[in-house]
């Protein structure tokens, strides 16, 4: 028997990224906040740094500004952004006047900058030094540090106005003599972005030169943040999985399990293409098979046919959103094995609801096009059970070939396509020609 969701209890030593999955996987959010609250603050802003946005936004949303505050307080610059980023204006402006003001400034200053850029992305805490400092007192600079700086293997080395001359790191460092300047050993060949740039091009340029930290640049070459290898993952994984989801025709943002309504609102405007491209191209077979503009009962069949493109293309783009959601899900971690059947249930109801509303609109245009809006409602039935099935087989080959150990990127692409174009059309056809007879 599945386990009550409202039984779940965070046992000590869990981690905190474990704690912040099961708060958005294995509870509802109710429940979520009521765990969060019981925590303490140290305890909850470790959870926050962990959480995805959707996540810190809703378990913050109805708290008080001053405890956001003291969240804030802990958290590193970025992380606080990030939290910062998924409250509404109000809240976060609220918010900001309980937090110390060095703090504060800082996170006014980053959240001024688009969330997408260079500037958005990075943290202010790093270590430079300037080119006439001795080795001794940088290496006495590293140890004074508190967990403050983003890293302390990565020394930026500035000149007397700050302008970026290079870098050094703290194994060259050791390697030196004490009383060695850092100007004379470090590498002046320093790679480095502007702050208005992409963080696409950010984190390709970290991976390109395997980088653990990029400096972040002004136009005046003033070092004013970094950038780490662990953030320039999490926005290739971020891009690759929204380039995924909208090249499948879902939003960007869909995430496996959430709300019905969330999931239909990320998927239905995209159904609206192959809606219009299949009454256009029913109309076309039409054309072409000379179908008569008086509907009679020996022509049912062949204008049953016409509308077979439309079939295909909803159908397919259907299992596509499916698949594509539920193969990101299994991949970064969103859908566990004790999720299995709820997000297969979940994918089940997206599949009624698309279904619905794909008939709605398409009933009454088929109807116009055949003459017949009895016929087009009897059509639209049809589809609508066909929609469903296709949401149905993509949920069970991309859940079923994950459980039994398998690819489900692999084998969700040519085995869905095939099964559930095939299945859809057959059902399609089966069901209009009964009801229409």
């Amino acid at each position: 028997m599945a386990q009550d969701k409202s039984d779940f209890v965070i046992t000590n030593g869990m981690h905190p990224a474990d704690i912040a999955d099961a708060l958005w996987q294995d509870v509802d959010i109710n429940r979520a906040r009521e765990l969060f609250d019981d925590m303490d603050v140290a305890q909850g802003a470790l959870v926050l740094a962990e959480a995805d946005e959707k996540l810190q936004g809703a378990l913050l949303e109805a708290r008080d500004p001053q405890v956001i505050a003291n969240y804030l307080n802990l958290l590193s610059v970025d992380d606080g952004v990030d939290v910062l980023n998924g409250l509404s204006d109000a809240l976060r402006l609220e918010a900001l006047c309980f937090v110390d003001s060095e703090t504060a400034t800082e996170l006014r200053h980053l959240t001024s900058y688009p969330e997408k850029s260079a500037g958005g992305m990075m943290t202010t805490e790093f270590i430079s030094v300037a080119e006439s400092e001795r080795v001794a007192d940088v290496i006495k600079l590293i140890k004074g540090d508190e967990g403050e700086a983003e890293s302390v293997y990565v020394i930026f080395v500035v000149n007397a106005v700050n302008i970026l001359q290079g870098v050094i790191t703290t194994r060259e460092l050791l390697e030196l003599e004490e009383n060695d300047s850092v100007g004379e050993s470090m590498n002046p060949d320093v790679i480095s972005a502007r702050v208005d740039e992409d963080r696409e091009e950010i984190a390709r340029r970290i991976l390109r030169y395997n980088l653990s930290l990029l400096p972040i640049v002004d136009a005046r070459n003033s070092i004013i943040g970094v950038v780490s290898s662990d953030d320039a993952l999490e926005v290739v994984e971020e891009e690759g999985s929204e380039d995924a989801l909208l090249l499948a025709g879902a939003s960007g943002d869909s995430d496996a399990g959430e709300p019905l309504l969330e999931m239909v609102g990320h998927r239905a405007p995209y159904l609206a293409i192959p809606v219009g491209a299949g009454l256009v191209m029913s109309k076309v077979m039409e054309h072409f098979t000379r179908v008569p503009t008086t509907v009679a009962d020996d022509v049912y069949s062949t204008l049953v046919i016409a509308f077979v493109p439309m079939v295909l293309a909803l159908s397919g783009t259907v299992g596509m959103q499916t698949s594509a959601v539920l193969v990101r899900g299994f991949a970064v971690g969103q859908i566990v094995r004790g999720r299995r059947l709820s997000v297969f249930l979940s994918e089940v109801r997206v599949g009624v609801v698309l279904g619905l509303l794909s008939a709605l609109v398409a009933g009454p245009a088929m109807g116009l096009i055949i003459g017949d809006y009895y016929v087009g409602t009897m059509l639209s039935l049809a589809l609508w059970l066909s929609i469903i099935w296709t949401n149905t087989v993509a949920t069970s080959i991309v859940v079923g070939s994950e459980a039994a150990g398998l690819d489900p990127a692999l084998v969700a692409g040519p085995v869905m396509i095939a099964v559930s174009d095939l299945s859809a059309v057959a059902l399609f056809l089966g069901v209009a020609s009964k009801l229409i007879v």
